[in-house]
């Protein structure tokens, strides 16, 4: 790939942006676009047409998997703050591990009433307006309780059905660029999105979601792999159309977005077998479909051809560090690991919920927000990515009720445990406003907005650059959402605005906001609050929009 075109990105990035027009209106103060060609955020949601929320293969029989599990010894602050990254030369799943990473990452936890008398099912992973449009498939060898195969997991009723027979992890080996995690791995996880389910709410913005939807995926997914010792790895870099031909899908409605390496094992992945074109009826998801070419335009312009572009995208990692600070930084005061609650992270995923209702009389511990940060804030092991090259992304907060720290915006220096002050001062406004006008977020004790160098992410990754920015960020935010919870706090998500002008600020110059999440406190326990329903959701703008200095 050629990593100077990023053409379609950018043309992508500006006819998806938010510009807020009147606060309070809801959805209709919103608008999409660049001016002057600005056209309603929210796409017509006729009920008509609205997406059926799962892939159901109609004609294969499903692998039914278990749904209780003891809940594992490690606490959920330590499951969190694992990378994915283990030092074992042997891990192979077995199929109630595979049951467990389904249900938590991707799974229905329970079925409820709405007062209206629709049915309401909670999901493990938050999913920007509850519009989940993911899909897991498993390809993996031989595994204890579970013969090789590629398999869909049905999360409507939490159950595997094959797809194909015999062993065909050497096809993603391949298509991966021959990616070492996937040549180990007992079994890979792809992710794949059916992008109309989205859209049908938010049009072409949705190709953003599906990146942070993913990560809220990946932050559950980590997470319980981590309180399985199971060694676990995001790969990004793959040929699209030889996985997309290895799971049936057609690579425009529904495409791979995304492998996870899973386990590990020494022994050589055989030659795959043959690989005969699947034709499998599964039920329609709409009367109707509506194609927005944006999202197809994007998808198809940050594609990888074959191994070798793979490998070639792949490269050195980029590696970036934030200015030194100024003013010195805060040092963050975690609680001692046996200060930490000792709750695993499968009770936290159980009981996770987005909290938009905020004791405001009551302050956020400062050493309940240094442990959320810590343990949310070193990041999941990616291939084209390299933890000593320091994150795509910068974490800053808008501080409105912590205490010890004055209110104003701070950067977090993680490799230094620190916060630097960048401006003291209120900024509950900027906070409800940078959040679409939404008042919880100037409610919230903290905001944390994830903002990445955009420019120069895509001069060194190309088009593809704009897929992994909004990853990288994801699954910081997700895990800062279930750390919360893990701290007996609370926590959602915000879309926001792109191009926010308000208070420019030096150290963010030209930074885009990738990914937003917030704390703060409820009635009952203290939140971690961030601006979107159904969960801590990333956001992507092109703005400078901290205060500046002084």
């Amino acid at each position: 790939m050629d990593n100077r075109d990023t053409a379609a990105a950018r043309r992508f990035h500006d006819v998806t942006k938010y510009t807020l027009v009147a606060a309070g209106a809801g959805d209709a103060g919103i608008l999409m676009g660049t001016p002057p060609d600005l056209g309603p955020a929210i796409g017509e949601q006729d009920p008509a047409v609205e997406p059926f929320p799962y892939k159901i293969y109609t004609t294969l029989e499903p692998l039914s998997l278990h749904r209780e599990f003891r809940p594992s010894a490690m606490p959920a602050p330590d499951a969190l703050a694992a990378t994915g990254d283990l030092p074992l030369e042997r891990a192979v799943p077995d199929l109630d591990t595979v049951a467990r990473l389904c249900l938590l990452s991707n799974g229905i936890l329970k079925r409820g009433s709405h007062r209206t008398g629709r049915v309401i099912e909670y999901r493990a992973a938050g999913g920007t307006g509850a519009r989940y449009h993911l899909e897991l498939y498993l390809v993996s060898g031989d595994l204890p309780g579970l013969d090789a195969g590629v398999y869909h997991y049905a999360a409507h009723d939490h159950s595997l059905r094959r797809l194909r027979e015999g062993d065909h992890r050497a096809a993603l080996h391949e298509a991966s660029g021959g990616e070492l995690a996937v040549m180990q791995a007992p079994a890979i996880v792809v992710a794949t999105s059916t992008f109309w389910r989205n859209a049908w709410r938010y049009q072409a913005r949705a190709y953003r979601h599906v990146y942070w939807d993913l990560g809220t995926v990946l932050a559950n997914l980590m997470a319980v792999a981590a309180s399985s010792v199971l060694p676990a790895r995001v790969v990004m870099g793959f040929a699209e159309g030889d996985v997309n031909r290895l799971l049936g899908v057609d690579g425009e409605r529904e495409a791979a977005v995304c492998l996870i390496a899973l386990g590990r094992d020494s022994g050589l992945v055989a030659d795959a077998p043959p690989e005969e074109p699947l034709d499998l009826p599964t039920r329609p998801i709409s009367s109707r479909e509506i194609v927005f070419p944006e999202i197809t335009r994007m998808h198809a312009a940050s594609s990888l051809a074959s191994g070798e572009q793979v490998s070639a995208w792949r490269g050195p990692p980029l590696g970036r560090a934030l200015p030194e600070p100024d003013r010195g930084t805060i040092p963050l005061r975690p609680l001692a690991h046996g200060e930490q609650p000792s709750e695993s992270i499968e009770e936290v995923i159980r009981r996770r919920r987005s909290t938009r209702h905020y004791d405001t009389g009551r302050q956020l511990p400062f050493e309940a927000l240094s442990t959320l940060l810590d343990r949310s804030s070193r990041g999941v092991s990616m291939d084209c990515l390299d933890p000593e090259a320091g994150p795509l992304n910068d974490q800053y907060l808008i501080v409105n009720n912590v205490a010890g720290l004055d209110p104003g915006t701070y950067v977090l220096h993680p490799g230094r445990l620190g916060l630097e002050p960048l401006s003291i001062g209120d900024m509950r406004d900027t906070a409800a406003r940078l959040a679409c006008g939404q008042g919880y977020a100037g409610d919230a004790h903290v905001n944390v907005y994830y903002l990445a160098d955009l420019e120069g992410i895509l001069e060194r990754y190309g088009n593809r650059g704009y897929r992994l920015a909004q990853l990288e960020a994801a699954p910081f935010a997700g895990k800062l959402h279930l750390a919360a919870h893990a701290l007996g706090l609370g926590a959602v998500g915000s879309t926001a605005v792109d191009d926010e002008d308000l208070h420019p600020s030096p150290h963010a110059h030209g930074k885009s906001a990738i990914c937003l999440s917030s704390c703060s406190a409820s009635d009952v326990l203290l939140a971690c609050a961030g601006p979107v329903s159904g969960g801590l959701v990333c956001l992507a703008t092109n703005t400078r929009m901290l205060p500046q200095r002084g």
